[in-house]
């Protein structure tokens, strides 16, 4: 059956809502629709309950639904938001993807509504699943590397630093991360030691293997030397392929 779909849906039409509802959850049996009639309503479900993805009317009274999107997303910034309405306009469109729409749908006639309403429902909470997921997957890493006794630098695809560690920049002599902030791969090294380091950075990237322990001359801010043995691994760092150097001496 795969995990459960929590689908919040808020119309002011009570009998459109239920119909939906029942549509949707006929469409895919992962799906559990709450339904509210208005937009303080729908507040409350959202504080109440966990929501996998909002679907709203525009034409609402007291608050419309770009008014609804603008107040989730004050709290939920990433949340799947369908705006699914009867009033369509290129204004209103454009005022839904201002505010941070994930999907605008016009109402239509007949059953096969729901169906692509149900399609995009879907697909934009396996995006914010997928997306969440690697938040936490990076929260973790940052939880670990951060306080990991040996320094750790990564580096993008363009050989540029994305990231080091608290043991990085005391090993570095930088007075924080920023100040590391910028540097290639070369800038940390001793010109003799360049054209090796750069060898085995393009034999990473390529082969996606880690590398075993090499000794390097490494270069702190200061410009002083200092020699260490470099081991070097494939990762990824927000959603892209990176470098991660360990230095040990």
């Amino acid at each position: 059956m795969g995990e459960p779909i929590h689908v919040l849906h808020v119309d002011d039409d009570p009998d459109f809502v239920a119909l939906a509802a029942t549509f949707l959850e006929r469409e895919d049996e992962r799906f559990a629709v709450e339904t509210a009639t208005n937009v303080a309503a729908g507040l409350d479900r959202l504080a109440e309950t966990s929501v996998d993805c909002i679907v709203s009317d525009y034409d609402m009274p007291a608050r419309n639904g770009i008014e609804f999107l603008e107040t989730v997303r004050e709290e939920h910034p990433k949340l799947p938001f369908v705006l699914f309405t009867g009033r369509g306009s290129e204004d209103i469109a454009s005022r839904a993807i201002s505010a941070g729409v994930t999907e605008y749908l016009q109402k239509g006639r007949g059953t096969d509504q729901y169906t692509v309403l149900a399609n995009r429902i879907t697909n934009g909470v396996r995006a914010f699943r997928a997306e969440t997921a690697v938040d936490r997957s990076e929260e973790r890493y940052h939880n670990l590397v951060d306080t990991a006794p040996i320094p750790i630098i990564v580096f993008g695809r363009d050989r540029e630093l994305v990231y080091s560690n608290d043991a990085a920049v005391d090993f570095f002599r930088a007075e924080d991360p920023a100040a590391l902030e910028g540097r290639t791969v070369t800038d940390f090294l001793h010109p003799g030691d360049r054209e090796l380091a750069l060898t085995r950075f393009e034999r990473l990237i390529e082969e996606a293997e880690p590398l075993p322990g090499t000794e390097f001359r490494l270069v702190t801010v200061d410009g002083d030397v200092k020699r260490a043995t470099v081991a070097t691994a494939p990762g990824y760092y927000r959603g892209r392929k990176v470098a991660q150097a360990m230095a040990y001496r």
